[in-house]
């Protein structure tokens, strides 16, 4: 694979927290903790804190600041305005919220969306002969007892799947899913699905009303096949 339109590279790395002693330091630790764990370091971090703590700057303010090229300077720039952590008016870059406020609303969207485009790309890619395959585990036709089984599957510390199979809940057409358990409802009793191709679908029952998909059987199991 060699030619390929570059929008963004994403880096996210498991780093031990800093310890809250020596105090004094300890916010500014902090704060060199989190960009480092999302990839933000050297000139990047330099330029974020330096606009995080005077409000406003232009490339060539920057370059003053870190004593390296505009060039450089807007390299650095650009990947902290990819991540949605500074904005931009005019010439000027400046930060619009907190650190934790610009993970939470910009970057983790935007990673989010990235990986789910992989996904349905890659999922989409397959015909439904290749798609289709066997999954152990246990097989239902009332989504109460479903659902019980993906609770206790939860208590078990596993990591529940499902598969469905039955009617879209809007077209009636018949449809297949497959994916993550990541939550479930009461009224009606429904499961909430992350599918392969990074969709988030509401699984309920054959006579369901207000879901994605009325399953005529949902197969439940662990991440250990059971």
């Amino acid at each position: 694979m060699s030619e390929f339109e570059y929008l963004a590279e994403w880096k996210v790395r498991r780093i031990p927290a800093p310890t809250s002693e020596p105090r004094e330091s300890y916010d500014q630790r902090l704060k060199a903790w989190a960009l480092s764990s999302i990839g933000m370091e050297g000139t990047a971090q330099d330029i974020y804190v330096y606009l995080a703590n005077t409000g406003m700057a232009t490339a060539e303010d920057l370059s003053k600041h870190t004593g390296i090229p505009v060039d450089n300077v807007l390299d650095a720039v650009d990947a902290l305005y990819t991540a949605g952590l500074i904005d931009k008016m005019g010439k000027a870059y400046f930060t619009r919220d907190t650190l934790s406020k610009s993970i939470v609303k910009r970057l983790i969207p935007r990673i989010t969306e990235s990986l789910k485009e992989v996904a349905k790309a890659e999922s989409s890619s397959r015909s439904e002969a290749e798609h289709y395959h066997k999954m152990k585990g246990r097989a239902f036709s009332d989504i109460r007892e479903a659902v019980s089984a993906y609770r206790e599957i939860s208590r078990m510390g596993a990591t529940p799947m499902l598969r469905a199979v039955g009617s879209h809940g809007y077209s009636e057409e018949y449809v297949e899913v497959e994916g993550l358990i990541i939550d479930h409802g009461r009224n009606p009793p429904n499961l909430v699905v992350l599918t392969y191709s990074g969709e988030k679908m509401i699984v309920g029952g054959e006579h369901a009303r207000g879901v994605d998909i009325r399953a005529q059987t949902v197969v439940v199991r662990g991440e250990q096949n059971e």
